[in-house]
């Protein structure tokens, strides 16, 4: 077999396949199949590059996937897990996504999601040259062409079949609006895809609904703690035990990054959002906000106004307008 195939679970039969793609801080995405007999589950595909498409293609062939006969689940839309359906995925491939999590990309290819995004930052201070880039940087792109699959829009609860084996929709929003994953109740693994990691810690997703995207990553991470698996298996770095820990120390770093954030603002009163972001200690090699990769910075400044709208919403700090638009963070006595 392959060494980029390992077989990490028997009953029901669970192959991981590292589908390379060079990230900011992962070097592959760990695409999986489940296999009963001539039926078979992939779960997501990994990013559009020419090796991934070739690895996973030969991946699938090996483990005598056929392709026009088995289900397509996709955790996410993100790039690098969604990215090869185009080119492993059969015309009237059965496509299994979330619902919210369609719903939630739709909505940010539009103009009026675009001009919030805008807005948005422009209450945190980002500066006027930088709104636009920040904006579009937001917007998910069309990876795939829907109309040639037959997709099944999945909610909380719904079951997905493989053979003889059932598994359980679980929605874990929170990396995004309707991250989903798969969890199968009579061996108790669960696929998490980027819910929870051991290489880094997902980003939390920036609600264009003014949601709270820490709380509701926060509820998926005890709803997920709840179900008492067996097996975590995520989507980037090696399977790993310790996962339990793991859970509990991503909340806990969370938690640390919401208490620095609160510290500034009671030091330094009357900072925009965007000032205390690039304040905030980041794990990132460079010392000058402006060395940072445009990519990265992104995500660091939606990571900041998540931690910002959570300590607003649950009443550790106030945002006030003080009549230029801008909002000004404080401490609330």
């Amino acid at each position: 077999m392959d060494g980029r195939i390992e077989q990490v679970h028997q009953n029901p039969d669970v192959y991981k396949i590292e589908v390379p793609f060079e990230n900011i801080s992962t070097s592959a995405t760990n695409c999986y199949v489940v296999k009963d007999g001539d039926d078979a589950l992939v779960v997501d595909t990994g990013a559009p590059t020419d090796e991934g498409a070739a690895v996973l293609s030969a991946a699938l062939d090996e483990l005598a996937v056929d392709r026009d006969r088995a289900k397509w689940f996709l955790t996410h839309l993100h790039m690098d897990h969604a990215g090869l359906v185009d080119q492993v995925v059969p015309d009237g491939g059965f496509l299994l996504i979330g619902a919210n999590e369609v719903a939630a990309v739709r909505a940010s290819r539009t103009g009026m999601f675009l001009e919030t995004l805008r807005r948005l930052y422009r209450r945190q201070g980002v500066p006027l040259a930088s709104l636009s880039v920040a904006a579009r940087l937001g917007i998910e792109v069309q990876m795939f062409d829907p109309a040639r699959l037959r997709t099944l829009l999945l909610h909380d609860g719904d079951t997905v079949t493989v053979g003889r084996w059932e598994f359980k929709v679980v929605e874990t929003p929170g990396h995004t609006p309707g991250h989903l994953s798969l969890f199968h109740p009579e061996s108790r693994i669960l696929f998490g895809g980027d819910h929870a990691l051991f290489v880094i810690s997902p980003s939390i997703a920036l609600f264009a609904d003014g949601q709270d995207g820490l709380q509701t990553y926060f509820d998926s991470m005890q709803k997920v703690q709840n179900l008492g698996i067996s097996q975590l298996y995520h989507s980037h770095g090696p399977i790993r035990d310790g996962f339990e820990e793991r859970f509990a120390w991503l909340v806990e770093h969370h938690e640390a990054r919401l208490a620095e954030a609160e510290g500034i603002i009671a030091r330094i009163p009357h900072l925009t959002g965007y000032k205390i972001i690039r304040t905030l200690k980041w794990n990132v090699p460079f010392d000058e906000w402006d060395d940072i990769p445009i990519m990265q910075r992104w995500c660091i400044l939606t990571q900041g106004i998540v931690y910002l709208n959570h300590l607003v919403a649950t009443g550790g700090i106030a945002a006030k307008d003080y009549g230029d638009g801008v909002l000004l963070y404080e401490s609330v006595q």
